[in-house]
């Protein structure tokens, strides 16, 4: 793994998990180099007090900042990708909220406590000798509601009277009444029982489901696009070394030439198309120089640098050369049988998991239509007992002790009589289950294709890097033979020149053959489901 200073990306992970992962040990942070410079500059100056120089215009910190190089193993770029990815981290949050939406969703079987008082107070005229004139009432009601998994509820209420009145009749001046209920009511038809009563808990719980499948596959496609930025620039890195290789070969065959003409072995034509071909290398290595640099920038790209304090630093590092660790596989291997392959796909692709998942909602919301199209039937029973004396604490003892109970017992049923909306919210439930069983089976088969083809490619980009190999070991002893024969006279400059462009495609062929193969490997890995990439603690 590459030292931890020569990681720039690391840096200011945007989750609180991604911080806590980076001091766990993935270590992958870089010290910025506005911290590193000072130091080095006071290494190398010894001179104190001096006066302060602008940093950005500072030789040194311009050296440093030109010579850094980020070096990055393959685990290394898939590490950083996964701390610093936006569209991770976006389905990271998405993940949390579906999380605290299934949390939350148990809270409607939270008890539900209501309480309220009033006071009232009235005068009228003396209408009869048998009514009083004055009244006041003092009132207080509570009441407790336990949301029952059956889809009923069991209440519980306690109400206080407090009366004054001089009716003269009355049996006390002051009294107190408490009444103590206990009622229970439960569905036994349309939303009744447990299955009917959870949906929405259960609904909750697939999408969170749901959305954990979706972030791994997110993360799958993040992996896969890291592996083939970087095998890209190493492909682009091995190009450009074919490409310097062969401007050194031409311009030691223009050297060759020129000696051969000064001492009169040969020709000006000779000298003018060794002259030519230095020329086309230079050009030819020039574009590897570019297609190298766009590499780079498209992997720096997904590994998704964030700025830091220092902004000029975090400018400067998009400018360092990358220099990737890993290089290209030199033994390829032959891809296992592809219905090994489309096996682990069928249990680990996250995509065919969500599908499973949306056939499972299907399924709830059409036990919900079920239940709401039957007909209304519900069954409360109830028990209160009263209390009355005109001390409170004597009446609230009457009420709580059961002396003077009163019991009741009821239902209540209610049926539409057409029934259209719920009978057709059936059939749309019915119908949305069986388009969810079809995407699956849709999806099924997409992935045996991609899985056969991935297999394939495999196979054929295998056949491809030994053919390669084996044309540029021709290739090369052609070239060796020809070098030969024109040391004794046998051959000519534009002959060997021929046998150089011939092998510099094949060299050139063979990079891309297994820079191909490589992709094809990640891209298998991708159709199985087993592209997981470096697993981070505490995950």
């Amino acid at each position: 793994m590459a030292c931890p200073r020569d990681l720039p990306y690391a840096l200011a992970p945007m989750s609180s998990r991604s911080a806590r992962h980076a001091r766990a040990g993935i270590r992958l942070a870089l010290v910025p180099l506005a911290v590193l410079v000072p130091g080095l500059l006071a290494a190398q100056d010894p001179a104190q007090g001096a006066p302060p120089r602008d940093p950005a215009q500072d030789p040194t910190i311009q050296e440093a900042r030109a010579t850094r190089v980020l070096k990055l193993s393959l685990e290394d770029a898939l590490r950083v990708a996964l701390l610093n990815n936006f569209d991770l981290e976006v389905e990271r949050l998405s993940t949390a909220q579906a999380r605290y939406n299934a949390i939350g969703s148990w809270g409607a079987f939270d008890p539900f406590f209501r309480m309220g008082g009033s006071a009232s107070q009235s005068e009228t005229e003396a209408q009869s000798s048998l009514i009083g004139t004055e009244e006041n009432d003092l009132r207080f009601d509570s009441s407790l509601s336990f949301p029952l998994l059956t889809g009923g509820s069991l209440d519980v209420a306690y109400g206080h009277v407090n009366s004054e009145t001089d009716a003269p009749f009355a049996i006390f001046d002051v009294s107190t009444r408490d009444v103590i209920t206990v009622s229970l009511t439960q569905p036994l038809l349309r939303g009744a029982w447990r299955r009917y009563a959870t949906i929405e808990q259960r609904s909750t719980e697939i999408a969170l489901e749901r959305q954990l499948e979706r972030e791994r596959e997110v993360r799958a496609r993040l992996l896969l696009d890291v592996c083939n930025a970087y095998w890209t620039v190493v492909s682009a890195q091995e190009e450009l070394a074919v490409r310097q290789l062969t401007l050194q070969r031409g311009q030691q065959q223009l050297a060759q030439d020129q000696r051969r003409l000064e001492v009169g072995a040969g020709t000006e034509v000779d000298v003018l198309q060794s002259e030519t071909n230095v020329a086309t290398a230079e050009q030819g290595l020039l574009q590897a120089e570019y297609s190298l640099r766009e590499a780079r920038d498209s992997l720096r790209r997904i590994l998704a640098p964030r700025p830091s304090e220092d902004y000029e630093a975090y400018l400067d590092a998009w400018d360092w050369p990358i220099e990737t660790l890993t290089p290209l596989p030199d033994d390829p291997q032959a891809a296992q049988p592809w219905r090994t392959s489309l096996r682990s796909a069928l249990e680990r692709r996250p995509e065919l998991a969500q599908v499973r998942l949306g056939i499972e909602a299907a399924e709830v919301d059409l036990q919900r239509a079920q239940s709401e199209r039957l007909p209304q039937l519900d069954v409360n029973v109830s028990s209160s007992s009263a209390g009355f004396d005109t001390d409170p604490a004597e009446a609230f003892d009457k009420a709580a002790s059961w002396d003077f109970p009163s019991s009741s017992a009821g239902f209540t049923f209610s049926l539409p009589l057409w029934n259209r909306t719920a009978r057709n919210a059936e059939y749309a439930a019915r119908a949305a289950l069986r388009q969810a069983m079809l995407v699956f089976d849709r999806l099924e088969l997409d992935l045996l294709a991609e899985v056969r083809l991935a297999v394939n490619e495999v196979d054929r980009q295998r056949d491809a890097v030994e053919a390669a190999v084996k044309s540029r070991t021709l290739a090369q002893r052609q070239l060796e033979a020809e070098e030969t024969r024109q040391q004794v006279g046998l051959s000519t400059t534009f002959q060997v020149l021929q046998f150089q462009e011939d092998l510099a495609r094949t060299l050139s062929a063979e990079v891309f053959a297994r820079a191909s193969y490589a992709r094809a490997q990640a891209r298998l890995a991708f159709a199985e489901g087993r592209l997981e990439g470096p697993e981070s603690e505490g995950r």
